[in-house]
């Protein structure tokens, strides 16, 4: 698509960005990062999934979070491609995410940090 040269790019989310060469080549580099750290690769699908799962959901209440993380077949893919246990792989997803600042605890759920509709 980047040799196409377009001139606009109209993304499925974000802004329009200013400059389609750069933003094709900003795109190209984080997709080799993932390439080059497949493991990398697997946390990165694992944090955006469990976000969008929180979003739609509007929540989840904290003491279902982890049995419901090990019940969907992505986190156990992800745990074998990782080489730990499902349950280990949902508690530190859990556990990181709530250290960046990713997700939140509020009135007994976590929820979705980021800005969303409901």
């Amino acid at each position: 698509m980047a040799d196409l040269n377009p001139r606009v790019i109209l993304p499925s989310h974000g802004p329009i960005p200013a400059d389609p060469a750069a933003a094709f080549a900003a795109a190209l580099r984080r997709a080799q990062r993932l390439v080059d750290d497949p493991a990398a690769a697997v946390w990165y699908g694992a944090r955006r999934i469990f976000a969008f799962a929180l979003m739609i959901r509007d929540g989840i209440p904290a003491d279902e979070v982890e049995p419901y993380l090990t019940a969907r077949a992505w986190l156990t893919d992800g745990a074998r491609l990782l080489n730990v246990a499902p349950d280990a792989l949902a508690t530190e997803l859990v556990t990181t995410m709530l250290r960046s600042g990713a997700t939140i605890l509020r009135d007994g759920r976590l929820h979705a940090a980021a800005d969303h509709p409901p």
